[in-house]
């Protein structure tokens, strides 16, 4: 019987098999896939202070380009633009981060097995049981961080359908993240550009119920880019699931539903969650106590909860505005001296602190009124 056995090779798998082997603990990771870093699972925006909460100083041939702004556009185009330096945001090359990861987690003393699916799983009081291909295989814990679908199959919130695209462009500035909000086309979500030099870039669109290719061929068109690769990428955006630990059985990352609610950004907060998995699964394991698998849901929770639970009344509050009101939304910003304040005050890997600080009491409030003014007029056309 293995001590662990981790489904899933990306960023929580390879973080908790990092944890684990590190303290002596016999580890597997089985990746369906039979190159680690393909499919590339994202678009690979994190700030270097989140890097460094996970242990990582990722490489130079790995970092495909430093951010430092960001655009807003309206549906009608009006602008709001804020300085990023202060976030120090860098964007990976996702494919080449995953091998980094594997690398790290196999010096410390990790298993990898590629091509394997587990194609289901189960547990008793003594043990979890996988099936990967024709073989059945026992483990004391099993952490599941085999992504969205898991997420999906365990009841999780909605996926929004989405695309992205690696294009050939002019029309960006190399430093300069662009995001489109626009209710009509991306409804919940967003359209957004992120650069890799001055010419090539990833782009992409989520949101509720598009046709999210269909979006993108029109802005490629639109932008007058070539596209070099299309690509499916279903966005986790409604929040974390209820629990993650049952007895011997952990979900984790995008199975647990941890990326960000307002970007779908899982790296920093997935990854956390990676680490404390393996670190309370080690714990586990030594003290042949299963219960203490649970102060990986516990920890994670103390860290995050209260940030996700800001972060989804904040997305919810801004997908009821209109057209119009986000229009006026925007012109409002751009007059005042909240795109400093996020500049100053703002976490990239915790949107909270921009949204409260910069927004403050008195701003938050005129967004509610357009909101309830919008709900309004919706009840009074009933």
């Amino acid at each position: 019987m293995q001590d662990v056995s981790i489904i899933g090779g990306s960023v929580a798998g390879f973080l908790a098999a990092r944890e684990l082997a590190s303290r002596g603990i016999d580890v597997t990771v089985y990746e369906e896939h039979r190159e680690i870093g393909v499919p590339e699972k994202c678009d690979g925006l994190v700030s270097s202070r989140g890097m460094s909460e996970l242990g990582l100083v990722p490489p130079s041939n790995i970092v495909q380009n430093e951010i430092t702004k960001c655009r807003f556009f309206s549906p009608s185009m009006k602008e709001v633009v804020v300085d990023a330096r202060n976030q120090n945001v860098i964007v990976l090359d996702r494919s080449r981060f995953d091998k980094y990861l594997a690398e790290i987690a196999a010096r410390n003393g990790a298993k990898l097995e590629l091509g394997k699916r587990v194609s289901s799983y189960s547990q008793n009081r003594q043990q979890a049981t996988l099936k990967v291909d024709s073989e059945e295989i026992s483990s004391q814990i099993l952490l599941d961080c085999s992504g969205y679908e898991s997420f999906i199959r365990g009841g999780g919130g909605q996926t929004l359908q989405a695309a992205q695209y690696l294009v050939y462009g002019n029309w960006f500035e190399k430093s300069t993240v662009e995001v489109y909000v626009d209710p009509v086309e991306a409804p919940g979500f967003f359209k957004w550009v992120i650069p890799l030099s001055s010419e090539i870039a990833k782009i992409g669109v989520a949101g509720e119920g598009i046709n999210s290719f269909g979006i993108m061929d029109a802005f490629v068109k639109e932008k007058g880019a070539v596209t070099f690769r299309k690509a499916a990428a279903p966005v986790i955006a409604s929040g974390a699931i209820k629990n993650f630990v049952e007895g011997r059985i952990a979900h984790v990352g995008d199975a647990a539903g941890q990326p960000k609610p307002t970007s779908g950004g899982g790296i920093y907060t997935g990854g956390f969650g990676g680490m404390l998995a393996g670190r309370a699964s080690a714990e586990a394991t030594k003290s042949k106590d299963i219960v203490k698998l649970k102060e990986y849901e516990s920890s994670w929770k103390e860290k995050f909860a209260d940030e996700f639970r800001l972060q989804l009344y904040a997305r919810n509050m801004f997908a009821k505005l209109s057209a119009k009101q986000l229009d006026q939304l925007m012109e409002m910003i751009a007059s005042s001296d909240i795109p400093k304040k996020i500049s100053e005050e703002g976490d990239f890997d915790r949107h909270s602190i921009a949204i409260v600080r910069a927004f403050g009491l008195a701003n938050i409030f005129s967004v509610m009124g357009l909101v309830i003014s919008s709900e309004l007029k919706n009840l009074l056309k009933i």
